[in-house]
């Protein structure tokens, strides 16, 4: 992409938001760097520093729970569920994030968010909770920036009442996923979604949660973090992280199991915590956020030309893309669509048979971009990849045309989706 283009579209997009900041209710929209949020109140229960210090194994076990819990927030929205659920209401917990939340390790069905989804049932639900329905839209490699792709697909179609967010160990800290984390907050919220933000960490202490807990903190959004509740036990000599996981990022079974008791003690004290309401800020904090985005596989868009593409793919959750295989003519896969940010997703491997990918756009009928995707990294494991196309401050005609690179028209490629706001 020009440079000059991408300046011009930044300036473009930082005036826009000075002046939406402008119309709007100031007190709501202060800087994340400025917002202390009143109605986000620490754990009820969590002990005072003069409070004699745990000795027993349950006593510690109780300090870690209560340490996870960041903050309540504003708990009326949760509340609303919480009675809906008592009341026999059908009620959806839903769950977005990467392979912790799918249940890498533990599995399906001894995951986090399925044990913190039965605990919320038998707590809360009617007649042994057979009315709260559970989602679970953790997808392996799923920073953020895909997720606010997913969004709209996997959770907000389920109309969920609930909905936890994890993505703190996929994340870097870098604009892109700060703007593409905040627009899931915004878009969840605008649904009428209770939002629950959940923060992970690695072996290596890696965690993307201060940017997130800043966000949090804007909306005034309950928050745990077993990266806080870890960090915790291991200073005290009380865990290693060997008690935790069997590998450098997930839960093992007690791993998940402990999460879930966290989650647990978390519904158990915003059950009886009056919390003062937060008002919904009008302007986001990221002048590049990008609210509303489709995904849209090969049921939702036909290309102008297949070229030599045909329709399917292999990875999943994505099996509705387009893919090239080697010796067809190399004629590309052409889109056409109008959006302001446009994204391409597309299937990374470590090594194989697939090549790298040449990528050209047009905006508004001029030349925008002209660019080679490498689909093999060091870090792919045939998982879904994403590409910025371009972004626009006003709806704009998109052309993408898509073929393989030249030295790689004998490698294979697979396109999983396209995806615009």
């Amino acid at each position: 992409m020009n440079m000059k283009k991408l300046a011009a579209v930044m300036c473009a997009f930082a005036v826009g938001a000075m002046m939406l900041s402008s119309c709007g209710d100031k007190e709501g929209q202060s800087s994340a760097a400025e917002s202390s949020v009143s109605s986000s109140q620490p754990a009820q229960d969590t002990a005072p520093e003069t409070e004699k210090p745990p000795e027993t194994d349950e006593e510690w076990h109780d300090a870690m729970l209560r340490k996870s819990v960041v903050t309540l927030g504003d708990t009326a929205k949760l509340k609303e569920k919480i009675a809906k659920a008592r009341n026999g209401d059908k009620v959806t917990l839903a769950y977005l994030g990467g392979s912790i939340t799918e249940g890498f390790t533990a599995g399906s069905e001894l995951c986090y968010a399925k044990l913190s989804c039965q605990k919320f049932a038998e707590r809360f639900g009617k007649d042994g909770g057979g009315n709260v329905e559970y989602v679970n839209a953790g997808i392996a490699g799923t920073p953020s920036r895909l997720g606010n792709l997913r969004l709209e697909r996997d959770v907000l179609s389920k109309e969920p009442d609930i909905c936890f967010v994890e993505f703190a160990v996929n994340d870097s800290t870098d604009e892109d996923c700060q703007a593409s984390y905040e627009s899931i907050v915004r878009d969840l919220l605008e649904h009428d979604c209770a939002v629950i933000l959940l923060f992970s960490v690695t072996a290596d202490d890696y965690s993307a949660q201060d940017y997130m807990k800043n966000i949090g903190q804007y909306y005034g959004l309950p928050m745990i973090s077993y990266c806080d509740a870890l960090r915790y036990m291991f200073e005290n000599n009380r865990m290693k992280w060997e008690d935790f996981s069997d590998d450098k990022s997930h839960p093992n079974e007690k791993g998940h199991a402990l999460v879930a008791e966290m989650i647990d003690l978390f519904f158990a004290q915003a059950d009886v915590t009056e919390t003062a309401p937060r008002e919904f800020p009008a302007a986001p904090i990221s002048i590049m956020i990008q609210q509303g985005m489709k995904l849209l596989e090969n049921e939702e868009i036909e290309p102008v030309s297949l070229g030599s593409w045909d329709v399917g793919s292999t990875v999943n959750y994505f099996t509705k893309g387009w893919t090239y295989e080697p010796g067809t003519g190399n004629e590309p896969l052409v889109f056409k669509f109008k959006g302001r940010f446009a994204h391409l997703v597309y299937k990374e491997v470590k090594s194989g048979q697939f090549g790298d990918l040449h990528i050209k756009v047009t905006c508004g009928g001029q030349p925008y971009d002209d660019k080679t995707v490498k689909t093999v990294t060091k870090d792919g494991f045939g998982n879904p990849q994403i590409t910025l196309l371009g972004m626009q401050v006003d709806e704009t005609e998109y052309t993408v045309e898509i073929s393989m690179a030249e030295g790689s028209e004998d490698k294979k490629g697979e396109i999983l989706a396209v995806a615009h706001n």
